[in-house]
């Protein structure tokens, strides 16, 4: 069963939003929700995001979203989703969803997903990269796959900070990122993965935690 619910319910689970590109506090446009300015950036397109994750929030933010929020499935053992934002208010532009759990090789790790049309910036600013696309990163054979909703896609590598591993192809005609903490998180890539867009579905047990330490770009 799809589950949906009104648009208008997101506003009120929203925190202030932030730059897509560093994570910063904007100043929102008088009389425009869809503008906002960075003192780093300029004029972005706000990042939103929930002070608690719930499935209401998420079926709030995928109603009526162009592009897929995307989440394992299944969940790896112990991992649940633990933070949401999004760019661009009503139809989501962009999609993030944050997700930890145990590490593969021990300790705690986070993942982000982002899905985002191109120009937002959102995946850049997880990846620490700059610019708004991953530009020339996409060349030669592809790093890893995943399956997206039935397909595969392939990822390649995208060199990024020494304390995360990040990867970024494309599903659905946008951009799919997977941002990972710490590096050798990118070892969950060995197996298979599967991704679940919830635009589709949002299973009544899918398992929620408190909100990651990586949910918002910059961190």
């Amino acid at each position: 069963m799809t589950i949906r619910a009104a648009p208008e319910t997101v506003s009120p689970m929203s925190a202030s939003p932030v730059c897509p590109r560093c994570g910063e506090p904007l100043v929102v446009r008088h009389g425009s929700a869809a503008h906002a300015w960075c003192h780093l950036h300029g004029a972005v397109t706000p990042l939103h995001h929930t002070a608690l994750v719930a499935h209401d929030a998420i079926a709030a933010v995928t109603a009526d979203a162009r592009v897929p929020a995307w989440v394992p499935d299944p969940m790896p053992s112990g991992w649940a989703v633990t933070g949401l934002a999004w760019g661009g208010e009503p139809g989501a532009r962009a999609i993030v969803v944050d997700c930890a759990g145990p590490a593969p090789l021990g300790g705690a790790a986070e993942l982000v997903l982002v899905a985002e049309e191109p120009g937002t910036g959102v995946g850049c600013g997880y990846a620490g990269l700059p610019g708004l696309d991953p530009g020339d990163v996409i060349s030669g054979p592809s790093s890893v796959g995943v399956e997206a909703a039935g397909q595969h896609a392939p990822l390649w590598a995208v060199p990024t900070r020494e304390d995360r591993a990040a990867f970024v192809g494309e599903a659905y005609g946008v951009w799919l990122w997977l941002v990972m903490w710490p590096m050798n998180a990118a070892w969950l890539l060995v197996e298979p993965l599967r991704l679940l867009d919830l635009r589709e579905r949002i299973y009544p047990d899918l398992p929620l935690g408190p909100v990651g330490e990586h949910l918002l770009p910059g961190r």
